[in-house]
């Protein structure tokens, strides 16, 4: 294995043990039940969100920041992402329960698909260093039609900050290989695999859901 693929693997293992940790598994709990009601209603207040979580609404923010997960919330203080998001203006987007919605990062359109067993999720980005378009089918199964097929994917750590800084900002799909593979010599934290292997990735946190 060599010194690329062995980061890819050591970021892989640390995602599962946050997911897994005693606040890993409250977060995706708490978590999941926020996408499920963006997708269901759209965005929520905080009292929504309460109720759906059981927990006072003037502690639903504040609950998931101290897990390190900000929740996204609009200019009328509504939630409207959570992973899962409904500001059109991110460039990861994907076919969820018969509605486009958006990611927050690349692992989020691999994975999410997956969670919510879409038989073929159809996803786009758009290359951070260059703007070019990539699309993606997202199966149970894997990933079909990407284009342009040279595409890679920067895994980043997940621990150390909110989720969004330390790791969704750093989760990309690069046109290539060789452009995912200077933004990874620009961090050091960052490690460059295949769009295939991320979703393996990905379909491996979507398990634990």
């Amino acid at each position: 294995m060599n010194a690329n693929a062995d980061h890819v693997q050591q970021l892989a293992d640390g995602l599962i043990a946050k997911w897994t940790s005693p606040k890993g598994v409250r977060l995706m709990g708490a978590g999941a039940a926020v996408v499920g009601g963006l997708l269901e209603r759209g965005p929520l207040t905080p009292v929504a969100a309460g109720e759906l979580l059981d927990w006072p609404a003037d502690e639903v923010l504040s609950g998931f920041h101290a897990m390190d997960f900000d929740l996204e919330t609009d200019e009328a203080g509504r939630i409207t992402g959570a992973g899962v998001s409904l500001n059109e203006q991110r460039p990861h987007t994907m076919e969820l329960q018969g509605r486009r919605v958006t990611g927050w990062c690349a692992m989020d359109v691999l994975m999410f698909p997956v969670v919510f067993k879409e038989a073929a999720s159809a996803v786009t980005s758009r290359c951070p260093a260059t703007g070019a378009p990539i699309s993606l089918t997202v199966t149970p199964d894997g990933v079909r039609d990407l284009t342009p097929p040279t595409a890679h994917v920067t895994l980043a750590p997940a621990t150390g900050a909110d989720i969004r800084e330390v790791f969704c900002n750093r989760v990309n799909i690069y046109a290539t290989r060789e452009l995912a593979e200077q933004a990874a010599a620009q961090d050091p934290d960052l490690a460059v695999c295949t769009v295939a292997e991320a979703w393996q990735i990905g379909k491996d946190l979507a398990d634990l859901f």
